[in-house]
């Protein structure tokens, strides 16, 4: 999986791209580019935003638009960004068991996760207008906080499964849920086998 972070979010975190790591993961990282890149389903755009004074990150998926926001993400917890994306589409999907074995063999043939830079401006442009019109630049979070917990799960349910995300396709503007989206691609590649 290729996480394509923007140059803040590069910045902030301190992330290096494959050719800036030491050797034998700079060759793993390189590896997953030249396999993965172009691969829209392995491909997510990620953002740096803050919410509550605390560095978290948006993801998108290039494909399907389902997005994700990992909430107060540390410095040294990046490196398990690919394990948070898993945990979270596995739980979003816990009740269906099709989706939820298509996913468990995506990530088992796509373990290895590394970053680059982000220049795909349709997914700049997606994980703008999320953050702006459904997070509302994080004030809608205040929302999700019950006795001071804040329910993130809920949150990534919502944005995928009740915010609507448009793409063109063929010159036609569709409308869809990319909670629904994402599955109907996962099933078509990694289901019914």
């Amino acid at each position: 999986m290729i996480i394509y972070a923007t140059k803040q979010t590069f910045e902030r975190y301190k992330l290096k791209l494959p050719s800036e790591l030491s050797h034998p993961i700079n060759m793993i990282a390189q590896t997953v580019i030249e396999n993965e890149s172009g691969d829209k389903l392995l491909e997510w755009g990620a953002k740096l935003f803050y919410f509550d004074r605390r560095k978290c990150i948006q993801v998108v998926n290039f494909a399907s638009k389902f997005t994700l926001f990992l909430i107060d993400v540390r410095v040294a917890d990046l490196e398990n960004v690919g394990d948070m994306i898993a945990h979270y589409l596995l739980e979003l999907y816990k009740e269906d068991k099709e989706m939820e074995k298509a996913l468990k063999k995506m990530f088992e043939g796509n373990s290895v996760t590394c970053f680059a830079k982000l220049t795909d401006k349709s997914a700049s442009a997606t994980l703008n207008t999320t953050q702006s019109r459904f997070a509302d630049d994080g004030y809608r979070f205040y929302e999700f906080i019950r006795e001071g917990i804040l329910h993130t799960m809920e949150i990534n349910h919502a944005v995928n499964f009740k915010w609507l995300f448009t793409m063109k396709i063929e010159g036609k503007t569709e409308y869809f849920y990319a909670g629904e989206k994402l599955r109907e691609l996962v099933i078509e590649r990694y289901g019914k086998s």
